[in-house]
């Protein structure tokens, strides 16, 4: 009877941990990627392949590989990410971002991978950087209660009637994704609360690659609310186009910067513009300076109102040799 007791026990945590999975998550021991309800293996050349696939798991990056082979016959992906030098502004966090072909093998190389001990949302983190808490402990890590992290402190966004489909497409875009599958709300128990009565992110403007660029200046933190919103997000492979938005363009302050540097150069690039166009106006149109009455230089002069007493010239003339 114990022993019974102990694989019932062993098969219900097994089922537990294969619930939940969504398109295209990444397994790490060794490295597939889930589609259609199978774990294909991924080959790959580099460690860039290695950290996108730890950021998807919520990691910083891949402290290495192990249980290196070669496999010499079956479906698998073949995945290109790019290697970037600062991948906290940069790097990609979805492996689905990365250049993917599905083939059949012909001795290509995969392995497994270890991923760092540091979290992404506790190392470092920016003003307006997301997580999403796993309240439900599934295995994807696209599905979760959405916090966002705001001076100094973790808030979890409250539902209310200004949260949108499209400010969860907004959310899900900011974390590596297309944008949300489900959206539910959940309570909020002891955790604190950002409030936001108006997005900027609507059905006309449509979604943007940044949860924080749907964020108005004003909102409040700290503040009790009835229910949290909780997401579960996607990867569409036919809207691949639709980006994903990086540190570099998401964080609030680092963004703000960065725009208002923007905005100097462009109005300085602009008024020597202007400057340059002004100044060939005036010398094309108003070249005569000699005499104090400008003279259009395009206008048409008729020849018999020409000052000859200026242009007499003697073929003779030795003052002219």
């Amino acid at each position: 009877m114990y022993i019974n007791f102990v694989v019932c026990t062993l098969c219900i945590s097994c089922d537990c941990l294969e619930e939940g999975h969504q398109q295209w998550d990444v397994k790490l021991d060794p490295l597939k990627l889930y589609d259609r309800e199978n774990w294909i293996p991924i080959c790959f050349e580099n460690l860039a392949v290695a950290h996108v696939a730890c950021r998807q798991q919520g990691f910083t990056n891949a402290s290495g590989l192990f249980k290196q082979f070669t496999i010499r016959f079956g479906e698998v992906y073949v995945v290109t990410c790019p290697t970037v030098s600062n991948y906290f502004l940069y790097g990609e966090t979805n492996i689905m971002r990365c250049n993917i072909s599905h083939q059949v093998a012909s001795n290509c190389t995969t392995a497994s991978v270890n991923c760092s001990n540091k979290d992404m949302h506790k190392t470092n983190p920016y003003n307006g950087q997301l997580h999403l808490i796993d309240k439900k402990k599934t295995a994807t890590p696209a599905d979760g209660t959405v916090e966002v992290y705001l001076h100094n402190g973790w808030y979890q966004v409250c539902n209310n009637t200004a949260f949108t489909d499209t400010v969860a497409d907004s959310i899900c875009r900011q974390y590596g994704y297309t944008g949300h599958d489900t959206r539910d709300e959940v309570d909020p128990g002891n955790s604190k609360s950002v409030i936001i009565t108006e997005y900027t992110c609507t059905s006309e403007t449509g979604s943007f690659e940044c949860f924080t660029h749907c964020i108005p200046k004003k909102y409040k933190i700290n503040d009790s609310c009835q229910d949290h919103v909780t997401l579960t997000c996607k990867f569409d492979i036919t809207k691949k186009y639709i980006t994903s938005g990086s540190r570099s363009q998401c964080a609030l302050d680092e963004g703000s910067h960065l725009l208002q540097a923007y905005k100097i150069i462009t109005g300085l690039l602009a008024g020597f513009l202007l400057f340059i166009l002004a100044l060939f106006i005036i010398t094309f149109l108003f070249c005569d300076i000699k005499t104090k009455k400008m003279k259009c230089c395009c206008c048409w002069r008729k020849h018999d109102v020409l000052n000859y007493a200026h242009i007499k010239y003697r073929v003779n003339d030795p003052r002219n040799d």
